[in-house]
């Protein structure tokens, strides 16, 4: 019977003027096996599964019908096609498809494997270095041990690329490895059976409302009470946001403000010659002339004056500080500081060439350059500006001081001259 499917195959190529060459390049099938084939050699094919899906891709690539092939091939001698691979001294039933046999299911597909590469003249570092598959995977496929596998899907794969890495045809093989897989399955399950008396008791439980109920009703219904209860909790949430008493702004005290001014916004200040200067209360004394300004209100001054500290610069000043006032310090025609200071603070600056200090209260500041102590600057509310270089300090710029002046008049009075 197997050679009258095979004369068949050979009368329709040959009706149709192609080469076995050609089939097999575009079937992807290997010439020996269409040989095979054409033969009615199954012997030479790898296994059942393959003799059927050869068949089938050769038929439908000759277009014929190949269900009347396989219903032969099935018929031939009232005999499972499994038996046409078993050998002539051996005349068993094959086991493959049997449950409980999932060791010789995997140990049949690695040995066809093996068998495919021997014949291809690959060894196991070949292949390890082409698919890049550890070698003792690659011999735990061949000997039919799945345990020597990372996992199932893991193993799978493996497979798969070492079929189409032989020129096999990668379907039968992962449906033969499937097969395996729940045969193994079997074999577990009928090792733990279950007794009747141990199995746990379930309870069905009657919903006719849940059964009557349709989902998209339920979870209609879960979405509208969700929606409810997020407007109720919204609406408490604002009513006591309402109810809460509002908060009292408290105004901050000068000092704070004062404390909190960053350097920045200091940095904005216009230099001395352009601030206009305060003017100073107005006193008469007892004789009814013009007298000094008042006396500003006593600041607290440290006890003690800072030592300046020694450094080997050539140009050195220390400025220890007496009452509140701002500076700005120039080192080497970088400005170092500039903002306001505070009582029983001190600073020291070290430069190369010059050093310029400028503050608007010449009172508050106590300095002291190359160790030497100068005293303090000036008065109160006296703009004082310094220079200093390695040869001394350079003469100070005038300034402004404060001088009453007065309103004058809408229209000029017109001035006596004396006539020579």
């Amino acid at each position: 019977m197997s050679e009258k499917i095979g004369q068949e195959l050979h009368r329709a190529r040959q009706g149709q003027n192609i080469s076995l060459e050609q089939v097999a390049e575009e079937t992807h099938i290997r010439l020996h096996y269409l040989e095979a084939l054409e033969r009615g050699d199954f012997n030479r094919l790898p296994s059942e599964a393959h003799v059927r899906g050869f068949l089938r891709a050769y038929a439908e690539y000759l277009g014929i019908a190949s269900q009347p092939l396989l219903s032969s091939l099935n018929e031939q001698e009232q005999t499972p096609l499994a038996a046409v691979f078993d050998s002539p001294d051996e005349q068993t039933p094959a086991v493959a498809e049997t449950p409980g046999n999932s060791i010789l299911i995997f140990k049949d597909l690695g040995e066809d494997l093996k068998q495919q590469r021997e014949m291809l003249g690959f060894s196991l570092e070949e292949v390890e270095r082409n698919i890049h598959i550890r070698q003792h995977y690659l011999e735990a496929i061949e000997s039919g041990n799945l345990a020597g596998l990372p996992s199932p899907v893991q193993g799978r794969g493996m497979l798969q690329n070492y079929a189409a890495f032989l020129g096999l045809d990668t379907e039968p093989i992962l449906l033969r490895f499937a097969d395996g897989l729940q045969a193994q399955l079997a074999e577990k399950r009928a090792a733990q059976p279950i007794s009747p008396d141990t199995r746990p008791s379930r309870r069905r439980i009657n919903l006719p409302l849940l059964r009557s109920f349709p989902g998209d009703w339920f979870l209609g219904t879960i979405l509208i009470v969700a929606v409810v209860g997020f407007i109720i909790w919204g609406t408490i949430r604002i009513s006591s946001l309402q109810a809460a008493p509002n908060p009292v702004e408290t105004v901050p005290s000068i000092a704070e403000a004062l404390q909190a001014t960053p350097v920045e916004a200091l940095s904005e200040i216009p230099p001395p010659s352009e601030t206009p200067l305060p003017r100073p209360a107005e006193t008469e004394n007892s004789s009814g002339l013009e007298g000094n300004p008042i006396a500003p209100p006593p600041e607290e001054v440290p006890p003690e004056t800072p030592v300046p500290t020694v450094s080997d610069a050539p140009v050195q000043i220390y400025v220890s500080v007496l009452r509140r006032a701002w500076m700005r310090v120039t080192v080497d025609e970088n400005i170092e500081f500039e903002g306001r200071v505070v009582p029983g603070s001190a600073f020291s600056f070290s430069g190369e060439f010059q050093i310029e200090l400028i503050t608007g209260n010449g009172a508050a500041l106590q300095l002291f350059f190359n160790e030497i102590d100068l005293g303090v600057l000036g008065v109160y509310g006296e703009v004082v500006y310094r220079v200093f270089t390695p040869q001394g300090e350079l003469l100070p710029t005038p300034t402004i001081t404060p001088v009453p002046t007065s309103t004058p008049l809408a229209s000029p009075i017109p001035q006596q001259t004396d006539t020579p």
